[in-house]
């Protein structure tokens, strides 16, 4: 009977030899493009979980501009001439107060498009790069075969957005905020914000773990690579999004 710390021991290889048999199956490109559409609406809807976050823990009110009223010089130009169609709008005050949470939360949901448009531009940037990094080490795949292990790498991505939230919404729950403009409130999000680098920097470590078991069984499979050199593209791609994760 193996010792305990021999079991732990082949537990990497167990794991790899699991993935790789999944990368085998007839399935795998389903199950790529699977994990790309829900990597692509998950991420999309964690912008707008990102922005429930912020309306429910930033409740400031903030004077700004008021965007309905045009700008001084045209009111002053023809705002008292009859009949003027900027009278109306040129009698609205040039600041109002408004809701910062709501204004953020409104923001983020702007930027939804970047969930719609980004994880799939990552999910070909790293295919293409995975593919010249495969060739290199003498693979003798397919670019499909590339973007079949990248399509499984990207579900990984939910991970970190996951953490990001939750992290975000603790943070700012317990976070005093008492910013009268939007540009001292950013600067009060980012000083909050700063505090969950470690925890963040652990959930990419994660998350890019996991990528690189994807990888290396990804690559044994569909490239026709030894365990070996297959670890040693994986840990350069590991490497530099590690990287950047702390930057």
């Amino acid at each position: 009977m193996p010792s305990p710390l021999a079991a732990l021991a082949s537990l990497p290889g167990s794991v790899l030899d699991r993935v790789r048999d999944g990368f085998d199956s007839p399935h795998a490109g389903t199950v790529a493009v699977a994990m790309l559409l829900v990597a692509t609406i998950g991420t999309s809807l964690g912008i707008v979980a990102l922005g429930g976050v912020f309306d429910a823990t930033v409740d400031q009110r903030i004077t700004v501009d008021n965007p309905d009223r045009p700008s001084e010089s045209t009111c002053e130009t023809f705002g008292d001439e009859p009949g003027s169609m900027f009278a109306e709008e040129c009698d609205e005050p040039e600041r109002i107060e408004v809701d910062a949470g709501e204004e953020l939360r409104d923001a983020a949901t702007g930027l939804i498009h970047y969930g719609l448009l980004g994880v799939p531009l990552w999910w070909v940037v790293f295919a293409l790069a995975l593919h010249v990094g495969a060739l290199v080490a003498g693979g003798s795949g397919s670019a499909g075969d590339s973007f079949v292990i990248a399509g499984w790498a990207v579900g990984a991505e939910l991970l970190r957005l996951g953490a990001g939230i939750v992290g975000i919404w603790y943070t700012l729950s317990n976070a005093e905020l008492a910013a009268s403009s939007f540009e001292a409130l950013a600067k009060d999000l980012v000083a909050a914000v700063t505090g969950l680098t470690g925890p963040l920097l652990v959930a990419s470590a994660v998350a890019i773990a996991i990528q690189w078991v994807v990888v290396v069984a990804g690559l044994e499979s569909r490239h026709d690579l030894g365990r070996g050199a297959a670890a040693g593209v994986a840990t350069f791609f590991a490497a530099s999004a590690l990287a950047l994760a702390a930057v």
